[in-house]
């Protein structure tokens, strides 16, 4: 889950307009000499237990049932830096609007939750860019488990073929 969802900001932040490098690692984001720049920067992963079940038919049409083992919560820092500040908040503006409500990983959907932003101009900043913006971003999905469920029929069946076997 990791990996997707990070390329999944990557793309949307190339998409928006940084031509650069990405950086994903704070230590290569503080070396860098850009003014234009954006990295995507791994924040934390919590997880909490859960219960939740569903019913679904697999691509053979049988009969599924899988249980949310966990909630797992993996976010990430995403960062603009531009000379400009109307510049950055172009490429911001851009990014934001890419963003899609969530994204299906292995077959799960997994909502994307935004939470607020934070400008820093130069003083306040390690980057070489005059504004820059951090914005968090949550993707919100889980741990799961499949297990087949069988049908009435074949239940029966087996306990009919069980009894028989007791019998004889």
């Amino acid at each position: 889950m990791n990996k997707e969802c990070k390329e999944y900001l990557i793309s949307k932040l190339k998409d928006a307009g940084i031509k650069s490098n990405i950086y994903t690692s704070i230590k290569k984001l503080e070396k860098s000499n850009e003014s234009h720049v954006g990295a995507v920067l791994f924040e934390g992963d919590s997880f909490t237990r859960s219960g939740s079940k569903t019913t679904y038919k697999d691509q053979r049409g049988d009969k599924q049932k899988r249980v949310k083992i966990f909630n797992r919560q993996i976010s990430f820092v995403v960062v603009i830096g531009e000379y400009e500040e109307s510049k950055c908040e172009e490429i911001f503006e851009k990014f934001i609007g890419l963003l899609d409500r969530g994204i299906v990983i292995d077959s799960n959907y997994t909502p994307i939750e935004i939470d607020d932003a934070d400008w820093v101009d130069e003083n306040d900043s390690i980057l070489k860019a005059k504004i820059a913006v951090q914005v968090k971003i949550t993707f919100e999905g889980g741990l799961y488990k499949d297990t087949a469920m069988g049908q009435i029929k074949e239940i029966e069946q087996a306990l009919e073929t069980k009894e028989d076997d007791n019998v004889g």
